[in-house]
């Protein structure tokens, strides 16, 4: 049977917790886990949706760093493919091996590579033997031609690995969390700390869908907030810091293929890659200083076309990219640990920060953190969490067990006998949604039997309606945007047709009992973040 999330805050009667964490991103929601499956209690509050904002904006790559590697940050990239390599091990229906080229490598990324896989020595010790990763290899224009892989002089082929949705892995995590008793809360926004003295004893929330005001007690508190980190903190003049003056903006463009296979590309402004996604390709990330509040930042066209423009220079296209050929694009801004004048060579290393420094007990802030080493992370975050409760607690069990819905133990095994078991579904719609919900799958499909309508076919993948129901009563998901683009990927390609789009805002509306008024304003709200900000009325 599913698991079933449900907003804490809903019901919330003044408990307190040992721990709360303040984001409900990739680092929030990892923490989640490792402080739950430990023995404490603990809630967690996410001012919008898990999962969007900064953790959102990402290439979908679980790699080991490889460009770190220039900076001699040995120990980061070490723990990179360790954790790439976990990460593989307990989410085996969402992170997958991911092969990719570098063409014409010079002799200082030949010698990286040579290191990297030296680095890697365990990237064989896998659960799924499907997942196991080999050495890189070096190959002449006449290999790659005869294997489709492009038309170069010469070219690294080497693998790391692909997070198929970034978003369901952050629900991954939660859910692995709630199943040990973790609360957690979407739209739910800081606003104070509470203290007692120079102590740290909880938190201010509104439920921004009731409005109403609820006070979190707790003996530890997380500032898990991303590029929030500074607001959190200035919310109490006695954690005030100042905001940094720049912050790094990293957007994506997805256009029709280009390449058959990851590609990467190096240039004066850093690199970027051509990485083949769900039948088109997925290009970036750009490296580009911010200047700004977080949330004044947008998409626009301009960063659009400046993009295209540095491809275009970079890539050595043989037909020009055009902004024509772009059918959507996403993005935001990283959290750095660091500042620093050169934001592609600034450090990604995690950071933590005990605020007990400063005199101030009961506050931890934890910034920087990244999708592949986010679980490694979390149990660095746990030590200081251990350290101020004064206790002892059980062992980490996040990386020697599966997460929530990802028990299966041959992936592709897995799916060819889940193919033959519902064959009255197409097999691109099983296939997506082992891939994208593990086991709860049959879920999925035990609700076409309620409503055959539900088994309407939205998207080339075979991604059906049942999903959106399924997302409102298993996920917490409170809007059509969460719908969209943080527990489908429905929206992640750009617009769907009309009549699809309809039937998908029509089905959530009843599901979330939407007044016209709401479903309509919810509808203009997708329907402007899914516009692309390339036509100057369309700009966002």
């Amino acid at each position: 049977m599913s698991l079933k999330l449900e907003r804490f805050i809903d019901s919330f009667q003044d408990e307190s917790f040992d721990v709360t964490i303040i984001g409900g991103g990739i680092t929030g929601a990892t923490l989640a886990y490792e402080v739950a499956s430990r023995g404490c209690s603990v809630c967690l509050v996410e001012k919008k949706d898990f999962g969007g904002a900064t953790s959102a904006a990402t290439g979908k790559l679980i790699h080991g760093g490889l460009r770190y590697l220039k900076q001699f940050e040995i120990g980061l990239v070490r723990e990179a493919l360790k954790e790439r390599r976990n990460l593989s091990n307990i989410a085996p229906n969402l992170v997958y091996p991911y092969p990719m080229i570098l063409p014409k490598p010079g002799i200082i990324a030949r010698l990286g590579l040579f290191v990297y896989d030296l680095l890697s020595f365990d990237k064989a010790w896998t659960w799924d033997r499907s997942k196991k990763i080999p050495n890189h290899r070096y190959l002449k224009r006449k290999e790659l031609l005869k294997q489709k892989l492009g038309d170069y002089e010469d070219a690294a082929y080497f693998y790391d690995a692909i997070c198929l949705s970034p978003e369901r892995l952050t629900l991954s995590f939660l859910k692995s969390a709630v199943l040990y008793g973790a609360k957690v809360s979407n739209y739910s926004e800081v606003k104070e700390l509470l203290w007692d003295g120079d102590t740290v004893v909880g938190i201010q929330v509104t439920d921004t869908l009731s409005k109403k005001d609820y006070k979190i007690h707790s003996k530890v508190t997380i500032n898990a907030s991303g590029p929030w980190t500074q607001d959190v903190l200035a919310k109490s003049k006695k954690t005030e810091v100042p905001f940094p003056k720049k912050r790094s903006e990293g957007i994506y463009l997805i256009t029709k293929q280009v390449t058959p296979i990851m590609t990467l590309f190096v240039g004066e402004k850093g690199h970027f890659s051509f990485a083949p996604w769900r039948g088109h390709s997925m290009i970036g990330p750009t490296e580009k200083s911010y200047f700004g509040k977080v949330e004044d930042w947008k998409l626009t066209k301009e960063s659009i076309s400046e993009f295209i423009e540095y491809i275009n220079e970079t890539s050595h296209l043989k037909n020009k990219l055009k902004k024509e050929d772009v059918i959507a694009a996403y993005g935001g801004l990283r959290p750095l640990a660091e500042a620093s004048d050169d934001t592609y060579s600034a450090s990604r290393r995690s950071e933590l920060y005990d605020h007990e420094k400063d005199g101030i007990r009961g506050l931890i802030t934890a910034a920087g953190g990244k999708y592949t080493t986010s679980r490694h992370f979390a149990e660095t975050i746990f030590k200081s969490i251990q350290k101020k409760l004064k206790q002892k607690f059980k062992p980490s069990v996040s990386a020697k067990q599966h997460l929530y819905g990802s028990h299966i133990i041959g992936i592709e095994d897995f799916i060819s006998k889940a193919k033959e078991k519902h064959k009255e579904f197409s097999e691109s719609t099983i296939d997506y949604l082992v891939r994208h919900y593990g086991v709860d799958y049959e879920t999925i499909l035990a609700l076409v039997e309620e409503n055959p309508k539900w088994g309407t076919v939205l998207s080339v993948d075979g991604e059906i309606l049942a999903e959106v129901v399924f997302a409102i009563r298993y996920e917490m998901a409170k809007t059509l945007t969460d719908i969209f683009l943080r527990r489908t990927g429905l929206g992640t390609l750009g617009m769907l047709p009309k009549e699809k789009m309809d039937l998908v805002t029509e089905t959530a509306g009843r599901e979330l009992k939407f007044s016209q008024e709401e479903l309509e304003l919810e509808t203009k709200k997708i329907l402007k973040i899914l516009e692309l900000p390339i036509e100057k009325k369309l700009d966002i």
